[in-house]
């Protein structure tokens, strides 16, 4: 039996705080998703080295077809190339090839490319249409930032486009006589003495930089803001939900509820929330073992560590009846031991899918 997860889902999109292991249950779903036959991507930002090796992705720029499979379907995955990805984007939206190379060699976009706030979560949004516009893959899953970078990745794209369009980029724009009449003229030699005199005063290039990339990044601009449209018709379109991650944790679990209230007003598709290394597998909450076999210390111990969990179980239950207003919400338990082959992610996977017939 297949699973609902996906169920007419062309995308899915993993969000969470630091530290629940958002990056390996995004990468456990895309083999969930192939076990049932599907041809799945999973794009990461920034995996853990060992799930790196284990995905085959390790060293990799590109999409590579994760080795050691048997599914009914085929596994994909990448790391997001920001740089690479920013410079493709500017290749397609370059009028002229010469553009494009005048604009690589631009001191301050090779900085911006990859160090301007939001320049990655654009990067990354980038691949994700790219990838989608491709018709390549029957679903692709995007691993994000952690939560307290969320709603700025969901936003990135604005953000990046309205930089090019207003403020200091105004300033800098109606290069080689763009503007007629007089009045325009003189703008433009104001402006021209005006970078003269701040180069003179700082003793550098900078400026000139400065004014060389937003002139050689207007062309961009008309494909940057329809790329923006379409990417955030993508975010909200029904066939793209979101599944967020948390763990064991209460201050996680407030920032997945903060989140998923912001998931909400945005017009995103929450549909699944995973809790994640909730309790060891071993220990059984729903019944009570009233065995006194073995060592008395231990069977203290084992009752000890029931009532800290079950005290703990309360706050998730709380977590769970306002949540699930929302969306399906079911548990992974935790398994102790590290995730560190596909055959650990296959696992993984199967818990997915029984916590998912629980739910």
């Amino acid at each position: 039996m297949s699973s609902t997860l996906f169920q007419d889902t062309k995308v899915l999109i993993c969000v969470g705080s630091g530290g629940v292991g958002k990056t390996t249950v995004a990468a456990s779903l895309a083999v969930l998703a192939a076990k049932e036959g599907r041809r799945v991507l999973v794009l990461t930002i920034d995996p853990a080295k060992r799930l790196a090796q284990t995905l085959g992705i390790e060293g990799s720029k590109d999409i590579t077809k994760v080795p050691g499979q048997n599914f009914a379907g085929e596994l994909y995955a990448s790391v997001i190339d920001h740089k690479k990805t920013f410079d493709d984007f500017v290749a397609r939206a370059a009028r002229k090839a010469e553009s494009a190379e005048k604009i690589y060699k631009n001191r301050l976009y090779q900085q911006l490319s990859t160090n301007l706030s939001g320049s990655q979560e654009f990067t990354a949004l980038e691949k994700l249409y790219s990838c989608y516009e491709s018709g390549e893959f029957d679903l692709i899953i995007l691993d994000t930032p952690p939560t307290k970078h969320a709603i700025d990745f969901l936003h990135a794209p604005q953000k990046l486009s309205a930089l090019f369009n207003e403020g200091v980029a105004k300033w800098f724009r109606d290069p080689e006589g763009k503007k007629s009449g007089f009045f325009g003229q003189l703008l433009q030699t104001g402006t021209r003495q005006v970078l003269k005199i701040l180069e003179s005063l700082t003793g550098s290039t900078f400026i000139h930089e400065l004014g060389d990339f937003f002139i050689n990044i207007e062309q961009c601009q008309e494909q940057l803001l329809k790329r923006t449209v379409d990417v955030h018709r993508l975010l909200v379109a029904p066939s793209t939900q979101f599944c967020l991650v948390t763990s064991f944790d209460q201050a996680k679990l407030k920032e997945a509820e903060y989140f998923s209230r912001e998931i909400k007003k945005g017009g995103y598709h929450l549909t699944t929330v995973v809790l994640n290394r909730v309790f060891p597998y071993w220990l059984d909450l729903r019944s009570e073992d009233k065995s006194q076999k073995g060592h008395a210390g231990l069977v203290s111990l084992y009752s000890q560590m029931r009532s800290y969990y079950n005290q703990r179980d309360l706050i998730y239950q709380q977590f769970e009846a306002n949540i699930r207003k929302e969306a399906r919400v079911f548990r992974i338990p935790d398994l102790v031991k590290d995730i560190s082959d596909l055959r650990g992610l296959e696992e993984l996977s199967g818990l997915i899918a029984e916590g998912e017939k629980k739910a």
